[in-house]
């Protein structure tokens, strides 16, 4: 397996810093990313039981669902770690991915860091650089 690294930020809708994820393998957009999509494909509520949308994965609040993605990441020992906020960008990523809470719900983003996707500095959508690398 090589070793495509990453680290995935999560910000609330305050912009307050969450958690930082770190992703030893698989970190592109394809793969990562594709599956980060999956993970936070639902809706942030504040207190459960208030109508929980029909066919929805519901997260109370957006603690909820970090600790729902870091699950659905981890699969056994080693790959997916927890690091300080202060790691982020700072441990040898080639992708780093934010998953914020916007008004229209959860929202990931990634920015590249070696390797060419074309984003630049910018973080960009992760379902816009998808679309691009499935079409090369």
């Amino acid at each position: 397996k090589m070793a495509t690294r990453a680290s995935i930020k999560f910000k609330d809708s305050d912009g307050n810093f969450i958690a930082n994820v770190y992703h030893h393998y698989d970190g592109y957009p394809s793969g990562l990313g594709v599956k980060l999509l999956e993970l936070t494909d639902g809706v942030v509520v504040n207190g459960l039981g208030l109508g929980e949308r029909l066919g929805k994965q519901v997260f109370n609040g957006f603690g909820c669902l970090a600790a729902y993605v870091i699950k659905g990441l981890k699969d056994g020992p080693g790959n997916v770690y927890l690091y300080s906020e202060s790691d982020y960008g700072n441990v040898g990523e080639e992708y780093l991915y934010e998953v914020v809470d916007l008004e229209n719900g959860p929202q990931v983003f990634v920015k590249s860091l070696h390797a060419d996707i074309g984003t630049g500095d910018v973080f960009v959508p992760v379902k816009d650089v998808v679309v691009i690398e499935n079409n090369k």
